[in-house]
């Protein structure tokens, strides 16, 4: 990846630390653009979108994303955020799939399981809910 996307990304960042979601998104575009293979930048980018409203084209990036990613720990990044944005889109379902996805990857369980759990109480699954949570807490504990 270049210098320079890494700058952009990095202004991108900051910008979404600010509040100044219009500027991320001017920069993370920039960053992604110039090296489609940075997931960070990418994922940030999803972010942005998401924040400004635009769930549907935040997912869009981050399914864009899936064949680029450079390593399994990528690809679940990417699984897990469009796992969150989809849930903000209201696709639950969607959500669902993208965070069992990213829950195969070992060190991405409790992610997937705390957005599974937040999937379940949307979708009025409370006993679903309750065992996503039980394996969250049980392997962010390092009790497996």
């Amino acid at each position: 990846m270049s210098a320079v996307a890494r700058r952009y990304h990095e202004r991108g960042l900051k910008a979404l630390d600010n509040g100044d979601v219009e500027g991320a998104l001017e920069a993370l575009r920039g960053a992604v653009e110039l090296s489609p293979g940075f997931g960070n930048a990418r994922i940030a980018y999803a972010i942005a979108l998401a924040k400004s409203g635009d769930a549907p084209r935040a997912a869009s990036v981050l399914r864009a994303g899936m064949s680029r990613a450079t390593s399994p720990i990528a690809t679940a990044a990417l699984w897990a955020t469009l796992g969150d944005v989809l849930t903000l889109g209201g696709d639950f379902f969607g959500a669902e799939e993208a965070f069992q996805q990213a829950g195969a990857v070992p060190g991405f369980e409790v992610r997937a399981a705390s957005g599974l759990a937040r999937v379940y109480a949307r979708l009025q699954r409370p006993r679903d809910m309750a065992a996503q949570l039980t394996i969250a807490a049980r392997r962010s504990a390092g009790r497996g």
